[in-house]
């Protein structure tokens, strides 16, 4: 084929691909026209902070010491509120392996928590169950067990509590795990085991109890962390008042770790 021929074949496209390439030279030479010297502006200015974050530092010394200072105290806040939030259990209640097996513990402590607990109630005229919240089938898993008899511990003081501000009868005790315990996700950095205790009794006592609870020292530990409270009027007796409250027995990884 010659150029005679190739060029009736394919003059629209060669006309075209000039066509366009004229109208993009011509957009070219307007864009250099009009911004040219503002584009080559802000090249050598990128260009002169690209060299200076290279070579100077950001922030001096003082910027340094000042953030420094900041995390500092951040890092003691957040501490601070982990010690505070996390359940220091006693030494009873808590697992030893100089003590044998982890569930020859549990029925030791859990007896020896029953026995002494039930006897003082009585003493002091509080109905108290005698499950203590604990669940009917004894925990098998050493975690588990750990973390009941941490519960039982938190148990023990919501009770003598109770006895003290002369709280009428404890109707309910319930412990619950974490649910997200045996989750793919965790429990993250705060691990919450609950125990429900629902009571009746004069609403002053009830009233007295919660406040108690929140006192430093309370039986022999930190303030109780409450989740949540509940108090209500009873039906038919204007003289005495139910309370719902839910203790946090909390596990923070922070402190753990520490």
């Amino acid at each position: 084929m010659n150029a005679q021929d190739w060029w009736q074949e394919n003059k629209r496209f060669a006309l075209a691909t000039a066509g366009g390439g004229i109208v993009f030279l011509i957009a070219w030479m307007l864009i250099q026209s009009f911004y040219g010297d503002e584009l080559a502006r802000a090249q050598r200015s990128a260009a002169l902070t690209a060299r200076k974050l290279s070579s100077e530092s950001l922030y001096g010394r003082e910027a340094e010491e000042a953030a420094q200072s900041r995390h500092d105290a951040l890092e003691s806040a957040v501490r601070r509120l982990s010690e505070a939030v996390h359940f220091q259990t006693r030494p009873f209640w808590r697992l030893d392996s100089a003590r044998g097996s982890a569930s020859s513990q549990y029925f030791a402590v859990v007896a020896a928590t029953r026995e002494e607990l039930l006897q003082r109630a009585g003493r002091a005229s509080l109905r108290v169950p005698e499950d203590l919240g604990l669940p009917a089938l004894s925990p098998t898993k050493e975690g588990d067990i750990e973390r009941h008899l941490q519960a039982l511990d938190l148990v023990d003081r919501v009770a003598r509590t109770a006895m003290a501000r002369g709280v009428a009868r404890i109707d309910r005790l319930e412990i619950r795990l974490d649910p997200r315990l045996n989750s793919k996700e965790g429990v993250g950095r705060v691990e919450k085991t609950r125990v429900v205790c629902a009571m009746t009794g004069a609403p002053g006592a009830l009233v007295d109890f919660v406040a108690a609870t929140q006192e430093p020292g309370v039986e022999g530990g930190a303030p109780l962390v409450v989740e949540k409270v509940e108090l209500a009027p009873s039906r038919g007796k204007s003289e005495e008042a139910s309370l719902e409250v839910v203790f946090l027995a909390a596990r923070v990884e922070r402190v753990e770790a520490e």
